[in-house]
């Protein structure tokens, strides 16, 4: 499951602030925060404890706050979930902090229904779904920005080069881009014979462009919903996308995929990055949506075109059933390859098809 909010727990420690045990000052603190953070204030709730200790409870239209304070040791506990932008309940915190004035803070991020790790900018820790999580040393952020889609993140690393991931999921590394990116367009030379018109579903750090480019085809046509990652791309992981995105047979269409493939021209080859867990932007229940998605790239494959696409982690067990049910039930001459990723840290699965 895709990560549906953030959520924060912070703990000040040892505060200067003499008006923890203070409900009309504590309130105050809190509806200021809300409103000076850009959170939307619906009621505060509170409870003053005998002989010392304040619990107070914020509505916001986001979703919640939460604290509870324990003057007797100077420290505060905050939680604070919100489904919208994590700025906000960021600058909230930064307020609170600023009023309390603790002599240290502690602070850990929930994505909820993803991971849980401690906030710190040194590492990033990468979703699994499994039982193990990969964390990655960050020499430095290069960018960092919440767009309208997602929280994007490239950032250095010494062993794996620049690191480009999406809501701190890892999408390509610049030391193994081309195994991965190869693992996707290799079939097409195999299978596809003379490429004149192929289409990548996703893909927008362009590195699987670029390696489509390397057989010449005729025309490439890229769809990504989200501009902002191609942009940030070219600028920051031009040794992954190279000049890809310049070639004058390329045509990038900012576009939901489903949208797009419910018209327009036919491919003798499409090439599907997208996710297989699109639980966080479909109401749909991931099997039907997955059917839906794979009919239209059927329809817009010529007869005979190619369909390649990455599957899943080889510990997906489930997203492999589920993607083989319904490949083999639209497409034939399905075949999968399993192939290490180092920066994945584990064996991604590729599967091809034949319309």
């Amino acid at each position: 499951m895709k990560s549906r909010g953030t959520h924060h727990v912070v703990e000040f420690i040892n505060c200067k602030s003499d008006k923890l045990n203070s409900v009309k000052d504590l309130e105050r603190m809190v509806f200021e925060g809300i409103k000076k953070s850009g959170l939307s204030h619906e009621k505060i709730i509170t409870h003053k404890f005998n002989p010392v200790g304040v619990t107070l409870l914020a509505i916001i239209s986001e979703s919640h706050i939460a604290m509870h304070t324990y003057p007797e040791a100077g420290n505060v506990s905050l939680d604070v979930y919100t489904c919208s932008d994590a700025k906000k309940q960021e600058k909230f915190i930064s307020l609170v902090k600023k009023y309390l004035k603790p002599e240290s803070t502690r602070i850990a991020e929930v994505q909820r229904g993803s991971t849980i790790g401690l906030i710190n900018k040194s590492w990033i820790t990468s979703e699994s779904t499994y039982d193990y999580e990969v964390k990655y040393y960050v020499d430095k952020t290069l960018y960092a920005k919440k767009s309208k889609y997602q929280l994007i993140e490239i950032v250095q690393n010494k062993t794996f080069g620049r690191m480009l991931f999406l809501d701190r999921d890892l999408q390509i590394a610049e030391r193994d881009a081309h195994i991965y990116n190869k693992a996707l367009v290799d079939i097409l030379k195999e299978k596809a014979g003379n490429l004149k018109r192929v289409a990548i579903l996703g893909g927008g750090d362009g590195g699987i462009l670029h390696e489509t480019l390397k057989y010449k085809p005729d025309s490439v046509t890229l769809i990504d919903i989200d501009k902002e990652v191609v942009e940030a791309s070219k600028k920051y992981l031009n040794k992954i996308c190279y000049k890809a995105f310049d070639n004058p047979r390329v045509k990038v269409v900012y576009k939901d995929v489903m949208k797009f493939l419910a018209k327009g021209p036919k491919f003798d080859a499409i090439i599907s990055d997208l996710t297989m867990h699109p639980e966080a932007f479909t109401r749909l229940d991931r099997p039907t949506y997955l059917g839906k998605l794979f009919d239209r790239i059927k329809s817009k494959l010529r007869k005979g075109g190619i369909l390649s696409m990455q599957c899943s982690s080889a510990f997906d067990n489930e997203t492999y059933e589920l993607v083989n049910k319904i490949l083999t039930g639209r497409f034939t001459d399905v075949s999968y390859k399993s192939v290490y990723i180092p920066s994945f840290c584990e064996e991604w699965i590729f599967a091809s098809a034949k319309n």
